[in-house]
């Protein structure tokens, strides 16, 4: 019998929770397919080759207008044709169309609109303004803002992380305009964690070694002026009191010299201290591994009061924490990872509002009884786990495939 075919496309490299989803998928019998038009040498085939059966990449770019871009992408040309035709030779059982930019993913939808189609808004670009006219004021293009409209108005079935209160959003008047006509087929859907990345608890802690209190970051960073001063203060704060800030601040669909260029407004003043450590690019499973021996994540930011992105946030940090076996400090405006921690008994927040708490930081997470906190993640991760929620995911698939063909 011919195994159903699940299609992830993708408008840049793929994210962890796509390859996680995936593998899940792979395992309950599908046949996996990963569509992505990023270019090949910025993200790790060989690693997201475990959890698809086929990858077709387009291996092309869209380069700002100049006549050298427009020889270089001519140039790949040849390869976005290849991937059009592969792309025609697939017969999806469903497919997600994951954005951003949406304007790709709309294209995308309709290139596959006789096929049920799961739009998946990795981060909901419309929560972070208040309404159009501070949207395109901030530098947010009409026709991206056209185009979530578009995919949210146009899909089968709607995913989204964070809880059902972000969709409920979208049906009153915000940046997109008009309260949005979506599908009811919609399903709330976390980064969880997996078993296939998850570690043993680190006994041998660095801060056993030298008797410092050591944080780690994952992942990749704004680069507005309210989030540089914000990272640079909390460092500058953390490092008077001797306590060791690591980054692991690799973005997956940038190389590393790109990524270097995005977080050098806050790494320059911190280069030759000896508290403070970058790294920009560690595999992810390497990566786990390696953020054990810290003793905290942090994952803060400053507060942006004209949109609601923050009350519905969540990200793959949560559950990569998790996976390494450490607790993690957030800023308390992520209402919803707030609500989610305390449902663990894990909740750290602190008010990034306050800088002057970034002075009592250390003091404060010192007095935690932190083999308690151990013995609580590894209970958490048990139950944010990709393979105890599968199950909601193929049935919500299923509901959306029967829907489709009526």
């Amino acid at each position: 019998m011919k195994k159903k075919q699940i299609v992830f496309f993708c408008a840049t490299a793929p994210y962890i929770m796509v390859y996680k989803m995936a593998k899940e998928f792979q395992r309950r019998g599908f046949e996996t397919v990963l569509i992505t038009i990023s270019q090949r040498d910025v993200w790790n085939q060989k690693f997201y080759g475990e959890a698809f059966d086929k990858i077709i990449c387009s291996n092309f770019r869209i380069f700002k207008p100049n006549p050298k871009n427009l020889v270089n992408m001519i140039k790949r040309f040849p390869y976005l044709i290849k991937s059009l035709y592969q792309m025609r030779k697939l017969r999806p059982y469903v497919i997600f169309d994951i954005a951003r930019p949406n304007y790709i993913a709309a294209i995308f939808m309709k290139f596959f609109r006789k096929y049920p189609i799961i739009y998946f808004p990795a981060d909901i670009s419309s929560h972070l303004h208040a309404d159009l006219k501070s949207a395109l004021k901030a530098g947010k293009k009409l026709y991206e803002i056209k185009a979530e409209r578009y995919c949210f108005e146009n899909a089968d079935g709607v995913l989204h992380k964070g809880p059902p209160e972000a969709l409920y959003h979208l049906k009153r008047k915000n940046m997109l305009g008009s309260p949005l006509m979506m599908t009811k087929r919609t399903l709330c859907f976390d980064p969880y964690c997996s078993d296939e990345f998850i570690v043993p608890i680190n006994k041998n802690k660095l801060s056993k070694k030298d008797g410092c209190l050591h944080l780690v970051y994952v992942g990749s960073f704004y680069n507005g002026k309210q989030d540089v001063d914000l990272y640079i203060e909390f460092f500058k704060r953390l490092i008077k009191q001797k306590v060791h800030i690591h980054l692991y601040a690799k973005t997956h669909h940038l190389s590393k010299q790109e990524d270097t260029k995005n977080i050098s407004p806050i790494i320059d003043g911190f280069k030759k201290n000896k508290y403070f450590h970058v790294d920009l690019a560690f595999p992810p499973k390497e990566r786990i591994y390696e953020i054990s021996k810290y003793d905290f994540g942090f994952f803060i930011e400053p507060l942006r009061p004209e949109g609601v992105e923050h009350t519905f946030a969540t990200g793959n940090k949560v559950a990569t924490y998790f996976e390494a076996g450490i607790p993690f400090v957030y800023s308390a405006s992520y209402k919803f990872i707030n609500d989610l921690l305390r449902r663990y008994e894990l909740d750290l927040p602190i008010d990034s509002t306050d800088i002057s708490l970034f002075d009592t930081l250390k003091r404060k997470l010192k007095k935690l009884n932190y083999p308690k906190i151990e013995k609580k993640i590894v209970n958490t991760r048990k139950d944010f786990n990709m393979t105890q929620h599968f199950p909601r995911l193929e049935r919500f698939i299923e509901e959306v495939v029967k829907y489709k063909h009526i």
